[in-house]
C-alpha cells in the first residue's frame, strides 16, 4: 500500500485537477478559477466540493492508481455531479446525504466505464456523471424531504452576498455592455460546463482558459461558433442554449478532438467544423427524447460524438500522417503539438518498425524507387544496392568477372528481427550481361517481422544463404552474399519491403529507420526516410562507448558538476553540484530527474540513436542544459556524421512570441529551434578513443537566426560527459559521471 500513502500534496493534486480535468487539463491555476465560479452558487460549489473528497477518498482507500488518483481522473465525474445536484435543491442534511450517495455512485460507475472502455483504448469521458445525475433527477419526485433552490430569483442579492457592490457593479457593466447574443451564449455555455447561470461564470472561465491554453480557447470559440452557424443555416432556436445546460456540448467536443485526444493540426480543426453539425442534430433530438422525462441530455452528445469518432480511428488499417492520435499526452494542446512535430521523423505513426540497411559499409542506390528499367507499378518501391569506387564505377578492371565487381560477395544482413518464411539458394549465379527469365528473382530470402511487415533481399550469390524457412533471425545477422543470381545482368542486391510472404508480393512504400547519406565527405543522419537514386548509404556502426554511456538505465545515479563564467546572475545560479536520477514513470518511459529542482528529462534509446523526447520543469538548470546539448546523439562511430532535429519550440520560446505562436500553431510555427549535431572523432571500431562532438542550436523566427548556443561535448572512455556550453550571454561547463565511479 506504499503507493496509495497519504500526504497532503496528493490531496491538493487531487482535488485541484478534478476541477481542471473538466476541461482536459491538470493546470492548477485554470483549477483556482474553476473552484471560485463554482461558488457562484454555493449550493453548487460545497456539493461539487464534497463529492470530489468522497470520490477521491475512495480511491485512495481501495487502493486504486495513484496516478490517476492525483490527476483528478477517479474526481471530476463526482464532481459535476455534485455540482448539479447541489444546485437544485436548498442546502440540508439530507441533500449531503443526497451527494455523497450520488459521489459513491459514480466513482463506482467510474471505475466501471474505465476498465469497459480502457479495453478498447478509449476514455470514459463524463458517462459516469449522466448515468448519476439522470439517476438523482429520475428520482426527484419522491425526494419529499429535499427542497428545491430557489437560488438565482434575486441574482443582484445573491452577488452581493458574495462580493460586495463591486461585485455587483462589474455584472451590472457587463450585463448592458455585453449586447450581443452571440457572445451572451458562449459565456453561458462555458459557465453551464460548471452549472452556473451567471454571465461572469463564464468571463472568468474564458479567462482562465486564455491563460491555461490558446489552443484550448481557439477550439472552445471554433466548436461555439461552428454550432452557432449550423443553427441559424438550417433555421434551429438558438437563444434556448443561453439558459439549458447544453450548449457546453460544442465546446467541449471541439476542445477534446480537437487539441487533446487528437494532435492540434488543420485537419483536426477540419474534423470539428464536420462534426459539430452532428453534435447540433444529436444535441436537438435528445432533447426532445429526453423532455418525456423531464430531464436534460446533459452532455450526451459530445459523449456520443468524441467516443464514435476515436473508436472509428482506432479501426483504420492507414494512419495519416496528419490526423493522428496523441502518442503521448502532456495534459496541453500546445504541448502536444509541439512534441509531436518534433518527434514527427523521429517516431512515425505510420512506420512503428524501425529496419536498418542489410550490409555494411557504404553502398549506393542503382536504381530506386520507380526505376528506370525495373521498378514499375505494383513493384516500383524498391532499391537496387550496389558498391562502387571514388569514380562512381561498379567495378574494375574490364568488369566481365563476378569478381570484378566491389559488391559481389560481401554480406547481406537481416534488416530487422524476424523470421524466415522463404530461403532460395540454388540458382546459379548468371555470367556477366545475362539474364536468368525463368527464376525471376534469384537467390532470395524472406523475413517476416509481423503480420503487415515483410522484407525480401533477392539476386543473392549462389549456395550463398545461411537461413532457412523457420529460422528466427537478429537484426544484423548474415543471411547471405550478394550475387549475381535471377534476373540480374551484373552483381547487385534488391531489397524490397513487401506485406505478405510471396517471392513475388508487389512492394510496399516503407523506410529505412536510421541511415546514413554520404555527400561530399559528410556523413548525415537520416530517420524513417527513403534513400534516393545515386546516393550512397552507410548502415551506422555502434560505438561501445557511445552505446554504454547514454545507456541510461533506471536506478542509476548521476552526478553533475557545473561551472559558470557569467556576470548574470540569473546564470550563476546554475553552478553547484548535483545529483540526478535515472527512473521511469507509469508508462514505463525513462527519464532523468534532478531532486534539487525537480526538472525532469524524458528519453529514449532505440539502440540505434539516444533521443532526449521532453522536458519538464525549470529551464534555469543544469538537466536542461544536459538535455539540450545532448538533445539526439547517433550511436554510430563514424567520424564526420552529422545529424539534424527540430526541438520543441516551446522548450526555448516563451514569452509574448510563444504566446502568439500558440494562436496559430495548429495552422502554422513562424517560431523553430535547429539542432545541429557533428561527430569530429570517435575512435575507431578496434579500439575506441575519446568521442569529441559539437551541437549547435539555434534559435529562428520566422526563418531568421535569433539566437545560438554552442556546445563541445567530449565522452571519454570511462563514461565520463563533458559539455562546454556558449551562448551570448554566459559560458557553462558541465561534467557528468556515473555516482559509482
Amino acid at each position: 500500500m506504499k503507493n496509495n500513502t497519504l500526504n497532503g500534496r496528493d490531496i491538493v493534486d487531487s482535488v485541484l485537477n478534478s476541477y481542471s480535468q473538466v476541461f482536459f487539463s491538470k493546470s492548477k491555476l485554470l483549477a483556482f478559477f474553476l473552484i471560485v465560479i463554482s461558488f457562484f452558487d454555493y449550493g453548487a460549489g460545497i456539493g461539487g466540493l464534497i463529492s470530489v473528497f468522497i470520490a477521491n477518498a475512495l480511491a485512495r482507500f481501495l487502493g486504486y492508481n495513484k496516478y490517476f488518483l492525483n490527476s483528478g481522473l477517479y474526481g471530476f465525474n463526482a464532481l459535476l455531479v455534485g455540482l448539479g445536484v447541489g444546485l437544485f435543491y436548498q442546502p440540508s442534511v439530507p441533500l449531503y446525504i443526497l451527494i455523497t450517495v450520488a459521489a459513491v455512485l459514480t466513482f463506482f460507475l467510474t471505475v466501471v466505464f474505465q476498465g469497459v472502455l480502457g479495453k478498447y483504448g478509449l476514455p470514459y469521458l463524463s458517462l459516469p456523471f449522466l448515468l448519476a445525475i439522470w439517476v438523482v433527477a429520475l428520482s426527484a419526485g419522491d425526494l419529499s424531504a429535499l427542497n428545491i433552490s430557489e437560488r438565482g430569483i434575486y441574482t443582484y442579492n445573491e452577488l452581493y452576498a458574495l462580493g460586495g457592490q463591486t461585485f455587483v457593479n462589474i455584472y451590472e457593466f457587463l450585463e448592458n455592455h455585453i449586447r450581443s447574443s452571440f457572445i451572451r451564449i458562449y459565456f453561458h455555455s462555458l459557465g453551464a460546463i460548471f452549472f452556473q447561470t451567471h454571465l461572469l461564470a463564464g468571463i472568468i472561465i474564458a479567462i482562465g482558459l486564455l491563460i491555461y491554453s490558446r489552443i484550448t480557447f481557439v477550439l472552445s470559440v471554433l466548436g461555439y461558433s461552428v454550432a452557432y452557424l449550423f443553427y441559424h443555416l438550417v433555421g434551429i432556436e438558438f437563444n434556448s442554449l443561453g439558459y439549458t445546460f447544453i450548449g457546453f456540448n460544442y465546446i467541449l467536443t471541439a476542445i477534446a478532438l480537437g487539441g487533446y485526444y487528437l494532435v492540434p493540426g488543420k485537419v483536426s480543426y477540419g474534423w470539428i467544423i464536420l462534426l459539430l453539425p452532428a453534435v447540433v442534430l444529436i444535441t436537438t433530438s435528445t432533447q426532445q427524447i429526453f423532455l418525456t422525462f423531464k430531464i436534460s441530455p446533459y452532455s450526451l452528445p459530445f459523449n456520443v460524438i468524441v467516443l464514435m469518432f476515436l473508436y472509428a480511428l482506432k479501426l483504420r488499417e492507414v494512419r495519416p500522417k496528419k490526423l493522428v492520435e496523441t502518442p503521448v499526452q502532456l495534459g496541453k494542446p500546445e504541448k502536444n503539438l509541439y512534441l509531436y512535430s518534433g518527434n514527427l521523423k523521429r517516431f512515425p505513426a505510420a512506420y512503428p518498425v524501425s529496419a536498418s540497411l542489410p550490409f555494411y559499409g557504404e553502398w549506393t542506390i542503382n536504381q530506386g524507387h520507380n526505376g528506370e528499367h525495373t521498378h514499375k507499378g505494383a513493384w516500383r518501391h524498391a532499391w537496387d544496392f550496389v558498391i562502387t569506387d571514388k569514380n562512381g564505377a561498379q567495378f574494375k578492371g574490364s568488369g566481365d568477372f563476378h569478381e570484378d565487381y566491389f559488391c559481389f560477395g560481401k554480406t547481406v544482413l537481416a534488416p530487422f528481427d524476424g523470421t524466415v518464411v522463404e530461403a532460395v539458394n540454388n540458382v546459379e549465379d548468371n555470367t556477366i550481361g545475362d539474364i536468368n527469365t525463368k527464376t525471376n528473382w534469384g537467390n532470395t530470402v524472406i523475413i517476416k517481422h509481423n503480420d503487415y511487415l515483410y522484407a525480401k533481399l533477392s539476386h543473392l550469390k549462389f549456395h550463398s544463404v545461411e537461413v532457412k524457412p523457420g529460422d528466427q533471425v537478429k537484426k544484423g545477422q548474415i543471411i547471405g552474399r550478394c550475387g549475381n543470381s535471377g534476373r540480374s545482368p551484373y552483381p547487385h542486391l534488391h531489397f524490397q519491403f513487401q506485406t505478405t510472404p510471396y517471392i513475388g508480393s508487389v512492394t510496399l512504400d516503407y523506410p529505412f529507420g536510421h541511415y546514413l547519406l554520404k555527400e561530399e565527405n559528410a556523413l548525415t543522419q537520416k530517420n524513417f526516410d527513403f534513400p534516393k537514386n545515386k546516393q550512397m548509404v552507410v548502415n551506422p556502426s555502434k560505438n561501445e562507448i557511445l552505446s554504454e554511456t547514454l545507456h541510461f538505465i533506471p536506478g542509476q545515479r548521476l552526478k553533475i558538476d557545473v561551472e559558470v563564467d557569467s556576470k548574470k546572475q540569473k546564470w550563476q545560479k546554475l553552478a553547484g553540484n548535483f545529483e540526478l536520477h535515472v527512473e521511469t514513470d507509469v508508462f514505463n518511459t525513462t527519464y532523468i530527474r534532478c531532486p534539487q529542482n525537480a526538472a525532469k528529462a524524458y528519453l529514449y534509446n532505440d539502440e540505434n540513436l539516444h533521443y532526449f523526447t521532453n522536458f519538464t520543469g525549470s529551464k534555469n538548470t543544469a538537466l536542461y542544459w544536459f538535455f539540450i546539448s545532448l538533445f539526439k546523439v547517433p550511436l554510430g562511430f563514424l567520424p564526420n556524421s552529422k545529424i539534424y532535429d527540430s526541438i520543441p519550440l516551446n522548450m526555448m520560446f516563451s514569452g509574448a512570441l510563444k504566446f502568439l505562436q500558440d494562436f496559430i500553431a495548429p495552422v502554422f510555427l513562424f517560431l523553430k529551434v535547429d539542432y545541429a549535431l557533428t561527430i569530429k572523432e570517435a575512435g575507431d571500431i578496434l579500439s575506441s578513443g575519446d568521442i569529441k562532438m559539437a551541437a549547435v542550436i539555434t534559435k529562428k523566427i520566422f526563418g531568421r537566426e535569433t539566437a545560438k548556443i554552442l556546445a563541445e561535448i567530449k565522452i571519454k572512455q570511462e563514461g565520463k560527459i563533458e559539455i562546454d556550453i556558449e551562448f551570448k550571454e554566459a559560458k557553462i561547463k558541465l561534467i557528468c559521471q556515473n555516482e559509482l565511479d
